[in-house]
């Protein structure tokens, strides 16, 4: 764990909210789908039984970002090579004429999975807190 604290620094708060948004945002619409199509007569609770398993997914997310930190790499047959992008400066928007806005693409590789690694945390604690309300006072 101290690895994982040692990469974060401030500048990174917001990278890291902005994964957990969009996880949180894409997680919750696969549990709409899955209890509108797949669960149609309510034998499982989609926020005690769905909330349950998407903690469990964000946490196996957050282990392999984990290990990635801690010097596992996968072999080179399944990794593929991530190409950089050119920055486009016609396209940039600043918000605060003082303040640096990090994007997720200027973090070097450690600060990125550091990233994925603390949203991927955030957004189970956020999920598995209302399945655990329900599982034992409901």
């Amino acid at each position: 764990m101290k690895k994982v604290f040692s990469h974060i620094t401030s500048n990174m708060i917001r990278p890291i909210l902005y994964q957990c948004v969009t996880k949180s945002v894409f997680a919750l619409a696969m549990l709409l789908l899955w209890d509108r199509f797949v669960n149609p007569l309510g034998i499982y609770l989609a926020v005690r039984d769905g909330f349950f398993i998407i903690a469990a997914c964000f946490l196996v997310m957050a282990w392999f970002s984990y290990l990635w930190l801690d010097g596992m790499r996968m072999p080179k047959i399944i990794r593929r090579e991530r190409k950089k992008k050119t920055r486009n400066r016609t396209r940039d928007v600043v918000d605060f004429v003082d303040e640096h806005v990090t994007s997720l693409d200027e973090l070097s590789d450690e600060e990125r999975h550091a990233c994925g690694f603390c949203s991927s945390a955030l957004a189970a604690v956020v999920f598995f807190l209302p399945s655990l309300v329900l599982l034992f006072f409901v």
